[in-house]
């Protein structure tokens, strides 16, 4: 990794975070860090594939209460640099799944830093002084930006070309390479469980085994089973609007 590649992914995935809390949402997230990194190092499928599937198994964690949750999009960035390095998408999963973890610790340094600015607004605030609060919110977001993804993705990405000697390690003993695409199968698994857990499957499940056939039976591919959904859903939603309509006359 060079230091030029590394500075600029790092750099993208900070704007991504800032763009998070200033813009409408859905900028830091595990699909468009995976497709930055990849688009940097000149595989955006790779970086899609990755990110997609990290995606997915963030879908199941929310953090309620403070609760600090797995990096994905840290982790995203990581697996597809190392399924490129690999040529295994799996590789690149599990080692994405094993820094999603470690980078939650950076949240948690962010947080201890951002209380301290909490109550340095707490102070502006029974001051009166309004641009004080302003900057220490604008603040806030850079520290966050900084602190849990561009400095740690930067540094990261520095010694990641000792991943090398792991990579050999493991080219060199298959089972290791089965037991690395079981575990990344099982963790694709994972997300979909925590996914169906939040879903109201009682009422919808119909739709599901819809879903299910069109792939499982018919071989249908995931956009045309994505069409499907989206146009009967439509249908069901408009149905259901006609007939409330219907009722309130």
């Amino acid at each position: 990794m060079t230091v030029f590649n590394a500075l600029v992914i790092s750099i993208c995935v900070g704007i991504l975070t800032v763009l998070n809390f200033t813009a409408s949402g859905g900028f830091k997230t595990a699909i468009m860090t995976g497709v930055v990194t990849g688009l940097v190092l000149g595989h955006p499928e790779v970086g899609l594939q990755v990110g997609a599937t990290c995606q997915l198994m963030s879908m199941g964690f929310f953090p309620y209460g403070g609760a600090v949750t797995p990096n994905y999009p840290m982790g995203a960035i990581f697996g597809t640099v190392i399924a490129i390095m690999s040529g295994d998408y799996n590789q690149g999963i599990v080692i994405g799944s094993v820094i999603a973890l470690l980078g939650s610790w950076f949240t948690i340094a962010k947080g201890f830093i951002n209380v301290r600015l909490i109550h340095a607004e707490d102070k502006a605030l029974e001051n009166g002084n309004y641009k004080a609060i302003d900057f220490y919110h604008i603040l806030g977001i850079v520290i966050t930006a900084l602190v849990t993804m561009s400095i740690p993705v930067f540094f990261g990405l520095m010694i990641i070309d000792r991943y090398e000697i792991v990579m050999n390690f493991i080219n060199n003993y298959a089972w290791i390479k089965s037991g690395l695409a079981a575990v990344s199968n099982l963790l694709a698994a994972v997300g979909f469980a925590l996914l169906l857990s939040y879903m109201d499957i009682k009422d919808y499940w119909p739709f599901m085994l819809i879903g299910y056939a069109l792939f499982a039976f018919f071989g249908a591919s995931t956009m045309a089973i994505a069409i499907v959904a989206i146009s009967v859903g439509y249908i069901y939603v408009f149905k259901l609007k006609k007939e409330e309509k219907g009722g309130a006359k």
